[in-house]
């Protein structure tokens, strides 16, 4: 009866579209690491980590002026996406295009005319020239991630991939163009990203003009601007908070400690997201409209999906960074400039943080379903403000390493906050004995893997030994953690 109960799951996971959708998605997340690793390098090779603290001053604008000026349509457009025909769409569409152009116009204006507000609040001096050029990034941004978007609402995986793939070859040969050729210095950084969504910005309006032809009906509408609004707006604080919570730090440090260590923060933040990006941001995004599908249909069989996934989310994505950090410290070494090697240290503690967000993003779907939004944005408000707070007390003495602490404590946080009200909400059996052994050994095998990478080892023999302990742990998990009855119940519902 137990492996009955176990292989649910599994008939979930390894249905046709989530195996297909998962994959693509994948390897989308995939490529796009492989080019953050190329890219990384290559600025820090060219770049001091001074000019890197600009890029990523000037990046926090751009993710956040993306936020504000969206103002939730694109989640807002989602969510109707099903809910109405395809004229009705088309009208969404083209109002949330023309909705757009309309506040990036206001917002331009504003700019131009209090200039040294501009500056204040991006930190850095830029030419009046990049200025108009952020714009048209913010633009072109905001059509390419609308149609990025649409493609995974409306599950075409296959094209995400090649738009995915399409964004990431035109931003290493523009990056490599940009920094060895033209010598761009940080701003090459702007450019290769505004080349890149432009490309599939027009790729994604050729999409909507054949997919969604204009019709006798008026294909711009107030009304649907403002029925657009009143769903999306109430997400925008929730995403800002998110943005904060991500990116305060960097301008904490800025205060106390100045760009090139904003620099070389970034840089290990940047390491620390891979995983989360490789792994489990793909998954999630192939699995969430199941989830959202078994709640509306079988509450038990959601239960169960979810108890699954937090049994065995641990073991699986503590066992990826322990593979993960066999290799980072060698390849963080040769692929990045020796002037941000300490930018290492900081990796273990922020991407502990980032597989608590991993796990409390999949709870937090039992939130969007009991329609409890507003608990997000509190939760997620709390956890922003412990940050700032911690940060502020941190910083001044610890740098950047008492950055990384704040982002953990502030995610550990927010994992303890979503997991106790949704256990409310919705009483989940977890196996939490399990999942404590599963926690405990990885960790410990995590720790020793990190320790033997800070030993004065060569190279091959530091690989070796992580080698060696990972092996140790993938036999530990296999013969003592479940794993080996995990895979055997695999293999027998496949057959």
């Amino acid at each position: 009866m137990r492996i009955i109960c176990e292989l649910k799951i599994f008939k979930i996971l390894t249905s046709n579209y989530l195996l297909k959708s998962s994959g693509f998605f994948t390897v989308s997340q995939g490529i796009a690491a492989i080019v953050n690793f190329a890219i990384l390098a290559l600025y820090t090779k060219y770049l001091p980590p001074l000019e890197f603290g600009k890029i990523a001053m000037i990046w926090m604008f751009v993710l956040i002026s993306s936020i504000v000026i969206d103002s939730g349509m694109n989640t807002a457009f989602s969510i109707k996406f099903y809910k109405i025909d395809n004229k009705e769409n088309a009208k969404h569409i083209y109002s949330i295009f023309a909705y757009y152009l309309i506040i990036l116009v206001v917002l331009y204006v504003i700019f131009r005319i209090f200039p040294s507000f501009f500056l204040k609040v991006i930190n850095v001096n830029i030419p009046t020239s990049g200025v108009n050029i952020l714009f048209l990034l913010l633009l072109s941004m905001l059509i390419g991630n609308f149609y990025t978007n649409i493609l995974i609402v409306d599950k075409k995986p296959k094209e995400y991939f090649f738009i995915i793939l399409i964004f990431n070859l035109v931003l290493i040969i523009s990056s490599v163009i940009y920094l060895t050729v033209l010598k761009s210095g940080y701003f090459s950084y702007i450019y290769v990203y505004l080349i890149s969504y432009i490309i599939i910005s027009l790729i994604g309006l050729r999409f909507f003009l054949v997919s969604y032809k204009f019709s006798s009906i008026k294909i711009i509408s107030i009304f649907s601007i403002r029925k657009l609004l009143k769903l999306g707006i109430p997400l925008v604080p929730n995403s800002l908070l998110l943005m904060l919570l991500t990116w305060a730090d960097r301008y904490i440090i800025n205060i106390y400690s100045g760009l090139a260590v904003v620099g070389i923060y970034t840089i290990g933040y940047r390491f620390s997201q891979i995983i989360d990006r490789f792994i489990v941001s793909s998954f999630g995004k192939a699995l969430s409209p199941i989830l959202f599908q078994q709640f509306a249909t079988s509450i038990d069989e959601y239960k169960n999906t979810l108890s699954k996934l937090f049994k065995y989310y641990w073991i699986v994505i503590l066992g990826i960074t322990i593979t993960y950090f066999v290799i980072l410290k060698e390849v963080f070494s040769l692929l990045i400039s020796v002037k941000y090697v300490e930018g290492y240290n900081i990796i273990p503690v922020v991407l502990l943080g980032v597989v608590l967000w991993g796990i409390t993003n999949l709870l937090g779907v039992t939130l969007i379903m009991k329609e409890k939004t507003n608990k997000m944005f509190l939760f997620t408000f709390i956890s922003v403000l412990l940050n700032i707070g911690l940060n502020f007390l941190l910083i001044p003495q610890y740098g950047m390493y008492g950055a990384a602490i704040a982002t953990f404590i502030s995610y550990f946080i927010q994992f303890v906050l979503i997991f106790k009200y949704t256990q409310k909400l919705l009483k989940i059996d977890y196996d939490y004995g399990y999942t404590f052994m599963t926690i405990s050994i990885s960790l410990f095998f995590l720790g020793g893997v990190i320790f033997v990478s800070y030993l004065d080892f060569s190279p091959l023999l530091s690989m070796s030994i992580k080698a060696f302990i990972l092996s140790v742990f993938l036999f530990v998990s296999y013969k003592y953690m479940g794993i080996k009855k995990l895979i055997l119940a695999v293999r027998d519902y496949q057959k």
